[in-house]
């Protein structure tokens, strides 16, 4: 259900909707969001028509994350130009070997992801440990 709504363009992405899309781990997204001027980021919710519904984190022009809510949990993508010392800075971060295990090609090797479905409080060192990075990265 809430995976059709986020394909819906006239969906109102309101804290309300987030708090029943999201459950149990609205309690993180809320948290996330509120830290986002400790990392002079921001969020701009864009609609796609490829691909529904996707959060836009930016840190000045450069796109850190791209974000959507789930049913039950909120996804993080980081993407990084797929350069040997990019991926290997990231493998070389203090993150979980969880999210290390998700670090993915794609692109045809243009580009590599690091996904987090995130579902409780704990996992948003790693979330923010990324942004660091990420706003670092060239």
């Amino acid at each position: 259900m809430i995976e059709k709504l986020m394909k819906d363009p006239s969906t109102k992405l309101t804290d309300e909707f987030l708090a029943t899309a999201l459950g149990n781990s609205f309690a993180a997204w809320k948290r996330f969001r509120e830290n986002f001027s400790n990392y002079d980021i921001s969020l701009e919710w864009r609609y796609y028509k490829d691909g529904g519904w996707l959060a836009k984190i930016t840190h000045k022009k450069k796109t850190i994350i791209w974000g959507s809510a789930s049913a039950g949990f909120f996804i993080v993508n980081f993407l990084f130009s797929e350069k040997p010392s990019l991926r290997a800075g990231v493998m070389e971060l203090n993150i979980s070997d969880d999210v290390k295990k998700n670090v993915q090609s794609i692109c045809k090797g243009t580009y590599f992801a690091v996904k987090i479905e995130v579902r409780n409080e704990s996992q948003l060192s790693d979330v923010y440990k990324l942004i660091e990075y990420k706003k670092r990265a060239k």
